[in-house]
């Protein structure tokens, strides 16, 4: 009996350490989908991208300037704080 209740014992503490673990990754994942990314075209005039629109990093419709189908598609920036180019592509925020 007392092997038993080790052994029971043992397995309870492993499962809530796996549950709480998995719990807390799982709302950080969620908050990152969630913040809204800057969208960016790149302004010949001034050789580098310009903010433009909010969007997406989640998989929807593309996202575009004015939010339609036929209007120019915004991108993200492939390094961060660094506007010579944005190439990553952006969807529409739901």
């Amino acid at each position: 009996m007392k092997t038993f209740r080790t052994h029971f014992l043992s397995a309870a503490v492993i499962l809530m350490g796996i549950g709480t673990a998995y719990a807390s990754h799982a709302d950080n994942t969620t908050a990152k989908k969630l913040a809204p990314q800057d969208g960016y075209i790149f302004n010949h005039s001034i050789g580098s991208c310009e903010k433009v629109a909010e969007c997406d990093t989640t998989p929807t419709v593309i996202c575009t300037v004015n939010g339609t189908p036929s209007g120019t598609q915004v991108f993200g920036l492939d390094v961060p704080e660094n506007l010579s180019t944005c190439n990553v592509e952006l969807y529409q925020r739901q």
